[in-house]
C-alpha cells in the first residue's frame, strides 16, 4: 500500500480565503513543480503556517496597513476583545484567590485594599457593559447576516461556541454538585481538586472557542463605518477599564504584601511567607500581557482615527 501524503492545497488552509482565491492556484502549481508527488518537508509546512497566519492577521486589519481603515479599526477592536478574554480568566482566578483577604488583614489597614477591590469590581462591571453595548451595536448587521445567509449558515458558524459552552456548563455544574456533596471541610479531596482543575481548563477552552467564533462572525458581518467607529471608541474604553482592573489588583497585592503578607501563606498573623507567591505572579503577568495587547490595539485605533478622520469603508452601507 502506498502512503498518502497531504496535497499542496491542504497546506493553503492557513491562508485567508481571499488570498487563496487570488494566489492559491499559482502557489499549488509552484509546490507541485518544486516537490512533485513527494510530501512537503516540515520546514516548508512550518513556513506556510507562519506566512499564512501573518496573512490572516494582515487581511483582518490586525497588523499592517494593506486593508482599509475600517477593517483595521475592526481588527484592533477584536484584539481588545481577546485581551478582555485574558482578563476574564485571570480576574476569575484572582477573585477566588483573594475572597478571604479581610479575615487576614488588620481592620486598620482595610481601606486601601478595599478601595482597590472596589475599583476592580466596578471596572469589571463596566467591561461587561461595554461588551453588551458592542453586541447591541452589531445587532442590525447580525440580523442582516441571518436573513441573507440563513439559520443553517449561522448554526455552522456558531456550533463550536454552543457545544463548548454546553460542555463548560456541564463541567461547572458537576463540580458545584460534587462540592456541595462534600460539604464544608478543612481539606478538599484530591479527586475534587483534580476535577476542578480539569473543569477550569474546559471553561477556558470554551471561552477561547467562543472568542474565536465571535471574531469569525464579526468578520462576516457588513458593519457600517459609523458602527465601526463606535466599536473603536468602545474598544478604547475597554482598554481603560482593563487598566483600572490591573492597577486595582496591583494596588491590592502591594498593600496586602505590606500589611498582611501572611495572607499568601498560612493566614496566621506574623507567620513567615513570601509576599510574591506564584499564583499572584502568574495572574499579574496574565493581566499585564492582556493590557499590553489592548494598549497596542487602542493606540492603533487612536492613530487611525486621527489620520483617516473616519474615512468610509467600501463595506459601509
Amino acid at each position: 500500500m502506498t502512503e498518502s501524503h497531504p496535497r499542496p492545497h491542504d497546506n493553503l488552509k492557513w491562508y485567508p480565503r481571499t488570498w487563496r482565491d487570488r494566489y492559491g492556484a499559482d502557489c499549488e502549481q509552484f509546490l507541485e513543480d518544486q516537490y512533485g508527488d513527494r510530501p512537503l518537508p516540515l520546514s516548508a509546512r512550518l513556513s506556510m503556517v507562519h506566512s499564512g497566519a501573518v496573512e490572516r492577521l494582515r487581511s483582518g486589519g490586525i497588523i499592517g496597513s494593506s486593508v482599509d481603515p475600517d477593517t483595521r479599526v475592526r481588527g484592533a477592536s477584536l484584539l481588545v476583545l481577546c485581551a478582555w478574554g485574558v482578563f476574564i480568566v485571570a480576574g476569575s482566578v484572582f477573585a477566588k484567590y483573594t475572597e478571604h483577604w479581610p479575615l487576614a488583614t488588620p481592620s486598620v489597614d482595610h481601606w486601601l485594599p478595599a478601595t482597590a477591590m472596589a475599583a476592580v469590581q466596578a471596572a469589571a462591571a463596566v467591561g461587561v457593559v461595554i461588551v453588551i453595548l458592542a453586541g447591541l451595536a452589531c445587532l442590525p448587521a447580525f440580523v442582516q447576516f441571518t436573513r441573507s445567509e440563513g439559520w443553517r449558515a449561522l448554526w455552522r458558524l456558531t456550533r463550536p461556541m454552543i457545544l463548548s459552552g454546553i460542555a463548560a456548563g456541564a463541567a461547572s455544574t458537576g463540580i458545584v454538585a460534587w462540592n456541595n456533596h462534600v460539604g464544608p471541610s478543612t481539606t478538599t479531596p484530591l479527586g475534587l481538586r483534580i476535577a476542578g482543575v480539569l473543569a477550569g481548563l474546559v471553561v477556558i477552552a470554551a471561552l477561547a472557542v467562543s472568542l474565536a467564533t465571535l471574531i469569525a462572525l464579526v468578520y462576516r458581518l457588513r458593519i457600517s463605518s459609523r458602527i465601526t467607529r463606535v466599536l473603536g471608541v468602545l474598544a478604547v474604553a475597554m482598554t481603560l477599564a482593563l487598566a483600572v482592573i490591573f492597577a486595582g489588583a496591583l494596588t491590592w497585592w502591594i498593600s496586602t504584601a505590606l500589611h498582611a503578607p501572611w495572607f499568601f501563606g498560612s493566614l496566621v498573623p506574623q507567620s513567615p511567607t513570601s509576599p510574591a507567591p506564584l499564583p499572584m505572579i502568574v495572574l499579574g503577568l496574565m493581566m499585564l500581557s492582556g493590557l499590553v495587547l489592548a494598549g497596542i490595539a487602542a493606540v492603533r485605533i487612536a492613530t487611525l482615527r486621527s489620520h483617516d478622520g473616519g474615512t468610509a469603508s467600501p463595506m459601509a452601507s
